[in-house]
């Protein structure tokens, strides 16, 4: 899909301001609310918009930390790895997670309550996997720049 400069307009605007009305958006870019809002559905159903959500503190909800898991692995087989990406996909714990290269397979981000939270994800729910063989973890003692819009 060429993303245009109206489109990339329309992107800057609700990366900051998800819940912006049709039509304030359509005035601060300069176009009608009709044509916005098929530009809107355009976007979505070419999956550049991938979906809205609220961006809640952690904090707020008793998460009262975030750390890094750096995952080591030795996916002998399939199977291995399929239930490796299971346990990652259905720990709601686990916030994001990226494959990687270099030393670690798996780079998680993930929430706890404190540090028996975050033992017992790590030493029972990640160490246990049969493919895992290591991991380094590094608890997170303040977010410098975090939820950042895309350079659109």
């Amino acid at each position: 899909m060429h993303i245009s400069d109206a489109d990339r307009r329309i992107l800057r605007v609700l990366q900051s301001e998800g819940r912006i009305s049709a039509s304030e958006l359509a005035r601060r870019i300069g176009m009608s609310e009709t044509s916005c809002l098929r530009r809107m559905k355009s976007l979505e159903e070419a999956g550049v918009i991938l979906g809205y959500q609220a961006i809640v503190d952690q904090r707020q909800i008793g998460f009262s930390m975030s750390a890094i898991i750096m995952v080591s692995t030795d996916q002998r087989t399939e199977t291995d790895r399929k239930d490796l990406l299971s346990a990652i996909e259905r720990n709601p714990q686990i916030i994001s997670c990226a494959g990687g290269t270099g030393n670690h397979d798996f780079i998680i981000e993930a929430v706890v309550r404190d540090i028996d939270d975050l033992s017992d994800l790590t030493l029972r729910k990640l160490l246990e996997l049969p493919s895992v063989t290591s991991i380094s973890t590094s608890v997170v003692v303040k977010w410098i720049k975090r939820n950042a819009p895309l350079p659109v």
